[in-house]
């Protein structure tokens, strides 16, 4: 008797270490680096991706939240408060065993915000396996708050959400490398975010998608409890549609509402997508359904939020992000890698760099289209000045020498057609000087 009773309490004991809370989330990263975990490079089954989001769950995302919240408070850009935020994000990345670094950037604010600003965003890498797969995807969300407030949803849910999703997916290995990207600046004028995006663009590196988390943790009816809104760039629908038959598909039965489509010629942003947009990157924003009169106030503290929504939306983005990190992209990928964005051109010779986003053309240029393909062949790529369509080419390199009279503004396209009929789309405003009408000489 006795010993059949020994045997049961060993097991609860047992049952206790393995399934109970962990006191802290530095307990649970420094626990995790003792388990092997599986290769998973092959395409994720289906209780793989459960797994994720059963791991996931409202324990790991109220430790972030209560940190950031109780221990750091107000986050201020340029404040201690955002110094201390900094360093809580980058020691949390690293105990769960990314490739972490800070970007130290600095720079003047705007109209609105005047003075200097300087800071740090927060970048965590978790490297891809296959070279061929060399497109990253990217999870960000601002960490700094306006004064006067602790922005536990504004923007502490998204933070969080970047924060859980890391320690989930750091946990699996991927063919494509994601970056998960926490930055400062937003609430002074998107400024960490321009320093993050604008080091992605100068260093080439290509993007399948960045994902933007800002205010995801309020939910105050039951129908903006199971509704995530999103607004997507015009070519990654596709993207829109993984999130949708995922939720489906593992019973979180959640409407993925498409609000609006992003303008990528608008003059300002709401968030952080901003300037990823601006330098022709595919964004999908996940916002709550609905609004928040707490945000930029007082108000806006831990009891703001709605744990069970802010589990869910971080669930549908960190899944969304492990089927994409996997799967053979259907639709053809382009991007106008020449003209460049910020830069000034000369005879088709970038020159120099100008604070101005928009390409300056002086003579003639070379538009070169990098195209990756899809499951299908590329069909054709056409080269369109404004709504005219002037050349259409179907042999790499893809590319078109625009020589035009022109004094003034224009949009450079380009579209991709495999031959399935999927489409995609390129474009760039471009301020273009140009007298001349030869033809180049080979």
């Amino acid at each position: 008797m006795h010993r059949n009773l020994l045997k049961l309490f060993c097991l609860f004991a047992i049952t206790l270490l393995i399934c109970g809370p962990a006191v802290t989330v530095k307990t649970i990263a420094q626990e995790n680096q003792q388990i092997e975990y599986k290769n998973t490079e092959t395409l994720f089954t289906d209780e793989k991706i459960q797994g994720i989001l059963d791991k996931i769950n409202e324990t790991l995302v109220r430790s972030f939240m209560e940190y950031l919240i109780f221990e750091v408070g107000s986050r201020y850009t340029g404040s201690d408060g955002c110094q201390k935020a900094a360093y809580y994000i980058y020691n949390q990345f690293k105990d769960m065993g990314l490739q972490v670094r800070y970007q130290n950037w600095s720079t003047r604010g705007n109209k609105w915000y005047s003075g200097w600003f300087l800071s740090q965003n927060i970048e965590a890498t978790h490297q891809g396996s296959d070279p061929d797969c060399d497109e990253v995807i990217i999870f960000n969300a601002h960490y700094d708050t306006v004064e006067g407030t602790v922005g536990a949803n504004d923007d502490g849910s998204g933070t969080v959400g970047v924060l859980a999703a890391a320690y989930v997916l750091s946990q699996y290995s991927f063919k494509r490398t994601m970056k998960f990207v926490a930055v400062s600046g937003e609430e002074v004028g998107l400024l960490g975010s321009h320093a993050y995006a604008t080091e992605l663009y100068n260093q080439h590196t290509p993007v399948l998608v960045e994902f933007n988390a800002d205010m995801i943790g309020k939910a105050t009816t039951a129908e903006d409890g199971r509704t995530i809104r999103l607004s997507v760039t015009e070519d990654a629908g596709w993207i829109t549609d993984v999130m949708k038959n995922m939720t489906n598909k593992y019973g979180l039965q959640f409407n993925i509402t498409a609000g609006w489509s992003i303008n990528r010629d608008a003059r300002r942003g709401g968030s952080d997508y901003f300037d990823f947009i601006r330098l022709g990157y595919e964004s999908v924003c996940v916002w709550q359904a609905g609004g928040d009169q707490n945000y930029h106030s007082p108000k806006d503290d831990i009891s703001n939020v709605n744990f069970s929504y802010l589990v869910n939306t971080t669930r549908h983005i960190a899944a969304t992000m492990a089927i994409l990190a996997n799967a053979e992209v259907e639709v053809p990928r382009v991007s106008i890698v020449n003209p460049r964005h910020g830069k000034i051109f000369y005879k088709d010779n970038m020159s120099k760099d100008t604070e101005y986003n928009t390409p300056i053309v002086l003579d003639e240029t070379n538009i070169y289209a990098e195209v990756k393909q899809g499951i299908y062949a590329v069909d054709r790529v056409e080269f369109y000045y404004g709504d005219k369509l002037l050349f259409t080419d179907t042999e790499k390199p893809y590319e078109y020498l625009l020589n035009k009279r022109s004094i003034g503004f224009h949009m450079i396209k380009v579209i991709v057609y495999d031959t399935k009929g999927n489409s995609t789309v390129d474009q760039m405003k471009i301020l273009f000087l140009n007298e001349n009408t030869y033809k180049r000489k080979k």
